[in-house]
């Protein structure tokens, strides 16, 4: 066996609660809690698989799923090499989220090669309003469509093993640098400063989820008031938030994050 440990980079894609993050959780910890979890930014996760080819470290990006970030998802989807888009069964509306708005943009900022892997999740519940004369419409666009639940784990482990068997042989694209990403919007407003910082903290410098959460909610803004329709945040607790990320990036030497934030500020302010 080829005792060489290749990296491939995979993207869950999908709108909020339809459980990307319970998924993830499920498959790298074998745990699932009822409660809604709340991804900020991008977080990563990493399962190492075994093959009769090779050893691969899966490396898996969970991405926020509110519209209007798109420093965040551009930062994710680049040197993309695979993807899963979950749909919640209960929701029809999740599945044309993921048909008119991720896998566009995620073949356009990625590879139009890469597979995309459909899960529709919460197979568990009674509640079942994807049929499958639905799904029979788009299964052309996915390269597979397995029914799952985070809750129960039906099929989670193949899921993802499913994806890793699909990605093993594809070239590892060079991500395009944070930096041009980040300095390629408009920053005119605080949720657009908010989205360049939430992708600097995701992409640069190994800031920890964790660490990530507490700086925001240090900086008085409230991780669940990030949905599109209610948002409602003041420029002084984004410019808090850019300043506690100077601060944690100057404990840990990191430079160059260090200056792009700044970069991003004068950005916003001229």
């Amino acid at each position: 066996m080829n005792e060489k440990v290749v990296k491939r980079k995979v993207n869950l894609l999908g709108a909020q609660g339809v459980g990307k993050t319970s998924l993830i959780f499920r498959y790298v910890k074998n745990v699932f809690g009822d409660e809604y979890l709340k991804t900020i930014g991008t977080n990563i996760y990493t399962k190492d698989i075994t093959f009769e080819e090779g050893n691969i470290k899966l490396i898996i990006q969970d991405i926020m799923g509110e519209s209007g970030f798109k420093n965040v998802q551009e930062g994710a989807f680049k040197g993309s090499t695979g993807a899963i888009s979950v749909a919640d069964i209960t929701r029809t509306e999740s599945l044309n989220n993921l048909l008119n708005e991720w896998i566009p943009r995620y073949k356009k900022l990625s590879s139009e090669e890469n597979p995309i892997i459909l899960a529709v999740n919460k197979f568990d519940l009674d509640e079942k309003n994807i049929t499958t004369e639905q799904l029979e419409e788009v299964y052309t666009i996915f390269d597979h469509v397995i029914f799952t639940s985070a809750k129960t784990g039906r099929n989670v482990e193949y899921l993802f093993k499913e994806l890793a068997s699909r990605v093993i042989y594809n070239i590892q694209l060079s991500p395009k640098d944070i930096e041009d990403i980040v300095l390629s919007y408009e920053l005119n407003t605080p949720k657009e400063l908010l989205d360049a910082l939430l992708s600097i903290s995701s992409h640069l410098g190994d800031m920890p989820y964790k660490i990530r959460e507490g700086l925001l909610e240090d900086s008085g803004i409230n991780k669940f008031d990030l949905d599109e329709d209610i948002f409602s945040i003041e420029e002084e607790n984004v410019i808090k938030f850019a300043n506690v990320l100077m601060y944690w990036y100057d404990e840990k030497e990191v430079a160059r994050a260090h200056e792009l934030i700044r970069n991003v500020l004068e950005k916003y302010r001229t």
